[in-house]
């Protein structure tokens, strides 16, 4: 049976991330699941499609999961792992490395699982509660160890005020000591204020909450009143406004430069590709089938 994580700290997912005799190890147990009568049908040719564009090589245990979870609910947790994969991914708890594709998916479909649904698709934990073994007294007395240096205490995290601080503060650096950087951006989400201009279009939206960052980052101000203003060529946008007009569920992709006016809390981007969630969906398939 594959090794995860203990429920209570889900830091790292199975898949890509695991070892390979624990991916050999795993087709079986979950053959015996999608097997199980109460099993949700399993789209095989969908997760295939699924597992290529995650770049995950355990199609096993994501079969496994639409078969505990159901498609409808396995497509929700792809279409949010590729949401987080268009922002700049996930790290770690620990905040050492960053995620694979494939990692995100398990950790998301972990997540939609009670703790009797982990264990049937996932295994137990590498080390359940209880069962440590506990080190055996040494039969030959030894030298006095010494004791060991009490560890460093962990700097205090900033906070806002001196967060603010440091920002203000790089704005003194001389622009030729500051290297130089393309800063680009994506925003995903359903613009309610649109405006046609005569050779693009001016999208108006809000921000919403960041995620949790890596632990050791110091706060982000508050961006609940930011303004994200968003010019599109037309050409683009008419295709992905059709997208989104014919579902209501379905939101835009776009990925540009963006312009910050930090005082009104106000970001203009300028676009340099826009398409939406089901317009990416139907071109991967596309592409898929071609092949």
């Amino acid at each position: 049976m594959m090794s995860v994580e203990p429920e209570a700290t889900p830091t790292h997912a199975t898949g890509s991330e695991a070892n390979e005799a624990n991916n050999v190890a795993v087709a079986p147990a979950n053959a015996a699941i999608e097997s199980d009568p109460r099993a949700h049908p399993v789209d095989a040719a969908r997760i295939r499609v699924m597992a290529t564009e995650l770049k995950e090589p355990n199609i096993w245990l994501m079969r496994s999961v639409a078969a505990m979870l159901g498609m409808e609910a396995v497509e929700a947790v792809y279409q949010r792992t590729l949401e987080i994969e268009a922002a700049g991914g996930m790290m770690t708890k620990e905040g050492d490395r960053r995620r694979t594709s494939g990692g995100v998916f398990f950790l998301l479909a972990r997540e939609q699982m009670t703790a009797r649904q982990r264990r049937k698709v996932f295994g137990l934990p590498p080390n359940p509660l209880n069962t440590k073994r506990q080190p055996k007294a040494s039969a030959t007395p030894t030298t006095t160890e010494q004791p060991k240096p009490a560890a460093a205490p962990k700097p205090p995290p900033l906070t806002l005020e001196q967060t603010i601080a440091l920002l203000k503060a790089t704005l003194s650096i001389d622009p030729q000591k500051r290297g130089v950087a393309v800063m680009k951006t994506t925003i995903i989400g359903r613009p309610k204020q649109i405006k046609k201009l005569d050779a693009c279009t001016l999208l108006v939206l809000g921000q919403k909450a960041p995620p949790v960052m890596p632990k050791g980052l110091p706060p982000m101000p508050d961006t609940s009143k930011a303004t994200i203003a968003v010019f599109v060529a037309n050409k683009q946008w008419e295709k992905v406004e059709a997208a989104l007009k014919a579902d209501p569920q379905d939101e835009a992709i776009i990925e540009g430069y963006p312009v910050n006016d930090p005082k009104n809390q106000l970001t203009g981007v300028w676009a340099q590709s826009c398409t939406s969630k089901n317009l990416q969906r139907a071109k991967r398939e596309a592409q898929a089938n071609s092949g």
